[in-house]
């Protein structure tokens, strides 16, 4: 049963392994190793790139998201390796998160946000989901107006955080020696994700998200 549990916390941070530890820690073992920084950028992306087909492979689909990723991957090292610049791929991250962001704000347009939808997904798995009467927010999205809003709200929080983060992201490949480029993104990714976490407590907390969620939300509509 342990192991069972397990299972799934494990499959969750794997992606975040292969798409910022692994390819930083190999980035820096090939170029300890002697190879240069635009081989050593291209090498370090395989882990993702690998990933990211096993699992169109596995699904038989490749979502938007890994399409995108794949294009860039194969841009930035089509581009580094023609131009011997090795800025693009260092920026890749950079685009990718703009694009995400982008994505978080392309949803308010849509029936739920990302910031609701991926909550919920995520709150499904594990025991804060059931304090936070998380199978109610269905029906507490279709009858509670304040609770739609804050939602919406988060999701332009996460969506403008992300397009910052990018900024960022792309300043220092252009800016900064290559070699520092890649562990200062781990940094930034850390600080980005702690700022915005603690950021959607403190707005969850004043919007009175906490007190809507625990007694099931109000029947009213209130738009």
């Amino acid at each position: 049963m342990t192991r069972d549990r397990a299972r799934p916390r494990l499959a969750a941070f794997t992606p975040l392994l292969l798409d910022v530890v692994v390819p930083v820690a190999a980035y820096y073992a090939l170029r300890l190793a002697g190879l240069n920084a635009v081989l050593s950028l291209v090498f370090a992306a395989v882990p993702t790139a690998g990933f990211l087909m096993y699992q169109a492979v596995r699904r038989r689909r490749l979502d938007a998201l890994g399409a995108f990723v794949l294009a860039l991957l194969a841009v930035g090292a089509a581009t580094s390796l023609l131009t011997g610049s090795p800025e693009f791929l260092l920026a890749k991250s950079g685009w990718l998160t703009a694009a995400i962001g982008i994505g978080f704000l392309v949803t308010l347009g849509f029936a739920q946000p990302l910031a609701f939808t991926f909550a919920r997904s995520m709150l499904r798995r594990n025991r804060l989901g059931a304090s936070l009467r998380v199978e109610s927010w269905d029906v507490l999205w279709l009858s509670d107006g304040r609770f739609r809003r804050i939602w919406r709200h988060v999701t332009v929080l996460w969506g403008a955080g992300l397009l910052v983060d990018a900024g960022v992201r792309v300043a220092l490949a252009y800016t900064l020696p290559v070699d520092l480029v890649p562990g200062l993104g781990v940094l930034v990714w850390a600080v980005t994700f702690a700022a915005l976490q603690l950021l959607q407590f403190h707005y969850f907390t004043s919007a009175g998200l906490w007190s809507i969620v625990q007694i099931g939300g109000d029947v009213r509509e209130d738009r």
